[in-house]
């Protein structure tokens, strides 16, 4: 079983294949505890704890031992175990349901039924054995040997681009472990995600077991999966292109021992406004409706599309454009048959090379001709789309001043109806 990563982080929980014995005890399918065992390993391995924080933490902890009752609470094992996900908060959680604490502190999570956990012990230690690297008690599962932390994996990862915006299935992990294991032995792939919306790149970190499988594995040119081809690059490769254009450095590309700037630090840099991602300190502070609607330019998010027929929206605009990516704004004359689209990251480059043949728009024979945007056209689209927003900040200023809610009367202003967010 090939380890996975980059479950969703909300997926409803099948019902557990399970067979019940005369004697009541319950047991997993065999296929499913096997899946169970493998995952398990998986925490523990060190391809994972290279870049797992929560595990390395674990495993430095309580002599290395962990408890089934917290292994139970990870989405995949889960969903394996068939935890339901609408299990009831405990008396405490209910009345503390909606209330925060001094510090803001969230009501405590539902727990979980013991029988899951028991049921989660039982299944590890029947499929782990003497030759394996963890052990098992009756409560909780550790490694043999400590973790030593390691620098190797970084070139022996390939970066793959090429894979639709924002699509991600159940099991499409395991599909795609699979699909790179036919040229080495994979050791980790993870799914790079928006770290704000946390939806799916199309991007995928696969390391390999030697660097020599991984720089087989970059050279190729051919490689489709599932209809998509495929760009791998060594991350070390990858990293320093990005590094030689300025790019904003993600930290799941980031090579070890070296020093970035964070986003605050880049966006200073680079003449942008610093909004914090997500985590990051400050970000979960209350904006002015003024500072949500302040506009930002970032190149490489524009995208030209032509091809539009008779009376479409923007509505329909945006939701064909929602399989390539999150769009923030569409820009289109009525009646025109051309217009561009805004995406919320710079991936044009990437929606305009994956729809190289069009994208169709749903239940419709149309399909949209793409291609980038030169500099000029995107300086005025630019221009209209800043003073769009300077122009709602100032009503909704005035609006505030003179305590306004509500609809305006009649015959007052609105929002431009060709940026629609």
């Amino acid at each position: 079983m090939s380890p996975t990563e980059g479950i969703p982080e909300v997926v409803a929980a099948p019902k557990a294949q399970v067979a019940v014995a005369a004697t009541e005890e319950v047991a997993l399918d065999s296929k499913v505890a096997q899946k169970v065992v493998s995952q398990v390993k998986h925490y523990f391995s060190d391809a994972n704890l290279n870049h797992d924080v929560f595990m390395r933490k674990g495993v430095s902890e309580n002599d290395g031992w962990v408890q089934f009752s917290t292994l139970i609470r990870f989405n995949k094992l889960r969903q394996l175990v068939g935890v339901p996900t609408d299990a009831k908060d405990s008396d405490d959680s209910k009345k503390n349901s909606g209330k925060r604490g001094a510090k803001g502190a969230s009501a405590r999570p539902a727990p979980i039924a013991q029988k899951f956990v028991d049921l989660l012990a039982a299944t590890v230690k029947a499929g782990v054995s003497a030759e394996d690297a963890v052990e098992v008690n009756e409560t909780a599962i550790r490694r043999k040997d400590a973790y030593v932390e390691s620098d190797a994996w970084f070139s022996r990862t390939v970066h793959v681009k090429g894979l639709p915006y924002g699509e991600e299935r159940a099991g499409e992990i395991e599909e795609l472990t699979a699909f790179f294991a036919q040229h080495g032995d994979v050791a980790l792939l993870r799914l790079r995600r928006n770290p704000k919306t946390k939806a799916f790149k199309g991007n995928v970190l696969v390391e390999f077991a030697s660097a020599e499988q991984a720089e087989a594995v970059a050279k190729m040119e051919d490689l489709v999966f599932e209809g998509h081809k495929l760009a791998p690059a060594l991350l070390s490769a990858y990293h320093d292109e990005k590094m030689a254009t300025g790019d904003y450095m993600h930290p799941e590309l980031r090579k070890p021992g070296e020093t970035y700037k964070t986003y605050e630090e880049w966006c200073l840099a680079n003449g942008r406004k610093a909004s914090p991602l997500p985590g990051a300190a400050g970000s979960k502070g209350k904006k002015s409706a003024a500072e949500k609607k302040e506009f930002e330019v970032v190149p490489g998010m524009l995208v030209k599309f032509t091809g539009v027929e008779g009376e479409i929206g923007i509505k329909e605009l945006k939701k064909a454009f929602a399989a390539a990516g999150d769009v923030k704004f569409v820009d289109m004359e009525t009646g025109a048959s051309e217009g561009i689209v805004r995406f919320k990251e710079a991936i044009a480059a990437q929606v305009i090379e994956t729809h190289a043949d069009g994208l169709a728009v749903e239940d419709s024979s149309m399909v949209l001709k793409l291609a980038a945007v030169d500099e000029d056209a995107e300086k005025a689209f630019y221009e209209r789309a800043k003073a769009a927003s300077d122009s709602f900040n100032t009503r909704n200023n005035n609006n505030n001043n003179g305590k306004r809610s509500g609809r305006q009367d009649g015959g007052g202003q609105r929002r431009s109806k060709r940026f629609r967010n």
